[in-house]
């Protein structure tokens, strides 16, 4: 799951795992979704298939 987040001037973007405890930030809206897909894709790959 990813959610935006503004914080002064600068958006911040912040993603977690629903299947375990992993927890991410960043600038990008298209850098986190990547981020979240490589740890789906590596840590939980039947739910990353349904993704």
């Amino acid at each position: 799951m990813v959610r935006k987040m503004m914080s002064g001037y600068r958006a911040t973007v912040s993603g977690h795992c629903d299947y375990c405890e992993w927890e991410a930030l960043s600038t990008s809206y298209t850098e986190m979704v990547k981020m979240y897909q490589d740890h789906l894709r590596a840590e939980h790959p039947k739910a990353w298939m349904r993704s």
